[in-house]
């Protein structure tokens, strides 16, 4: 989040602190812990009644020391005002903002963003705000308005202002991709429309879906290797046994290589979808990568004897992920797909992106999440678009796409206990929740103990795979070559011959309703 850049104070200038941290003694703010409507970071809003107390505000741990808390603060957010004066912009040359905060924090000046940060630091960090304050400032009277969010470990904001420093500033980036996620935000589906959507839809019993034959997305959808009879037979099992939906991976390198011939081989497969009952759930990006490597068209790689999906790719490829210069394809391959299918009845949701941040990236892949979502609302799809917390269910990513979500999606692969406190806190967004990944048998995670969770909250869901085959992941993860097939597999219900692996599991499948 910080450039590699400095600014320096005007030489002789006159340091003045107009809202002193912590470490200064502390300032005194309005504060409150519930949200308090539209305009409260502008000027003309009455804050009077909102309560008083000295910075910082917080816990103390292990990195909080009591002595920098002024105001204890242990709820998830809290919203901060305070009056400043301030002179004439000819007056002072620089303007430094210094803040420690736990967790998401942002900060106005009249009703305009000046600063914006996810996560959190331990140390108070002054950032050069010169020119957003320059853009936002009155002479005279001015408002200083804070809003943190904390969802898990300590939590803590303290918020100082000062004119010319001494010190050097830390350059911040430009707040574009803030205002980009706030706009999406509001772009969302209303929760009354998500709702429709989810009674229309009916108890989700889907799984992800991969033909026995493919190693990959790539082997799936390549015509060289689209299998369409493996298919029909594959979904015409999952039909007699239940399944209403499937969770599908498309693959960006398909597309770029032969972008017609993908959209006739989807347009197919939804077709063998639909003659059995089935909705489609695609996927556009992914960064999951089990092989370690780019994807890539051709003929792909067996998959190694014994390992869990060890052909796995990514979509469009990690590399592409941080190369902005990538992008214009990408853009027209998310505008390609969600055009052209965004009215098809046949595709019942969009998950536009499979675990962002895995394989390492963690936040650098915010950018392209946010730019995907726009790319996708700009062909207005009259299906929802989800993107679901896979990991660390509360972090900054995790929150960021259940913020930009019309349906709220995560994975499961933990104990029953653990899924159904997820599931409670995917609730507090006020929609329909859909779990898109599950089923680890070996940990407990089982079709006898999670459907009940699922049944309970009226969550839809899609289990890890459908069919044994060359992805191996009835394999668990971590195992290695020449590993024998494990007696009790980790994720597939079928034999490659159509037997279940487990036949109770299928009438507790078919029993399965909501609120049951």
């Amino acid at each position: 989040m910080l450039a590699a850049t400095w600014s320096t104070s005007a030489p002789g200038a006159e340091r003045k602190v107009v809202v002193p941290t912590a470490q200064d003694g502390g300032a005194t703010w309005r504060y409150t812990t519930k949200a308090p409507g539209e305009g409260w970071t502008s000027r003309s809003f009455d804050a009077t009644a909102w309560r008083r107390g000295r910075a910082g505000f917080g816990v103390k741990d292990r990195v909080t020391l009591a002595e920098t808390i002024g105001t204890a603060w242990r709820s998830p957010e809290i919203y901060l005002r305070k009056e400043v004066v301030l002179p004439a912009r000819s007056v002072f040359r620089t303007v430094a903002l210094t803040i420690r905060h736990d967790e998401d924090v942002e900060v106005y000046l009249n009703g305009r963003v000046i600063f914006a940060a996810s996560g959190y630091n331990t140390r108070w960090t002054a950032y050069d705000v010169t020119e957003e304050v320059g853009l936002a400032l009155v002479t005279g009277r001015n408002v200083l308005a804070v809003h943190v969010s904390q969802s898990s470990g300590g939590q803590y904001i303290d918020v100082g202002l000062e004119l010319d420093p001494k010190q050097r500033l830390h350059r911040r980036a430009d707040l574009a991709a803030f205002r980009l996620a706030k706009r999406l935000r509001g772009l969302r589906w209303t929760a009354e429309k998500a709702w429709a959507w989810h009674e229309r839809m009916g108890p989700i019993r889907g799984c992800n879906y991969l033909p026995r034959t493919a190693v990959n997305s790539t082997e799936m959808w390549q015509t060289e290797t689209f299998d369409a009879k493996t298919i029909k037979q594959e979904l015409s099992w999952a039909r007699r046994a239940g399944y209403n939906n499937v969770r599908v991976f498309l693959q960006y390198v398909v597309w770029r290589d032969d972008a017609n011939g993908l959209r006739q081989r989807f347009d197919r497969f939804l077709a063998i979808a639909a003659a059995n009952e089935i909705g489609v759930m695609p996927i556009l990006f992914c960064d999951c990568a089990f092989a370690g490597r780019e994807p890539y068209v051709g003929r792909q790689d067996p998959p190694v004897p014994g390992v869990h999906n060890s052909g796995w790719v990514p979509s469009p490829g990690l590399k592409r992920v941080v190369d902005r210069s990538a992008w214009p394809e990408l853009e027209r391959y998310v505008k390609d797909f969600v055009g052209r299918f965004g009215r098809d009845p046949r595709v019942r949701i969009w998950d536009l992106y499979n675990e962002p941040g895995n394989s390492g990236l963690g936040n650098k892949s915010l950018p392209l999440v946010l730019a995907a979502v726009g790319w996708a609302r700009e062909t207005e799809p009259a299906q929802p678009i989800t993107i679901g917390a896979w990991t660390s269910f509360g972090s900054v990513l995790s929150k960021r796409l259940m913020e930009l979500s019309d349906v709220v999606s995560f994975h499961g692969y933990d104990s029953p206990e653990a899924v159904a406190g997820t599931v409670r806190r995917c609730a507090s967004y006020h929609r329909p929740v859909v779990c898109t990944e599950w089923l680890h048998r070996q940990s407990g995670n089982t079709f006898r103990s999670v459907l009940p969770v699922f049944a309970k909250h009226r969550v839809g869901w899609y289990h890890w795979g459908l069919v044994a085959g060359r992805t191996q992941t009835y394999m668990p993860w971590g195992s290695k070559k020449g590993d024998p097939m494990p007696k009790i597999w980790q994720h597939d219900v079928f034999h490659a011959s159509g037997k279940p692996y487990d036949a109770e599991e299928l009438k507790l499948l078919r029993a399965f309703r909501y609120g049951e």
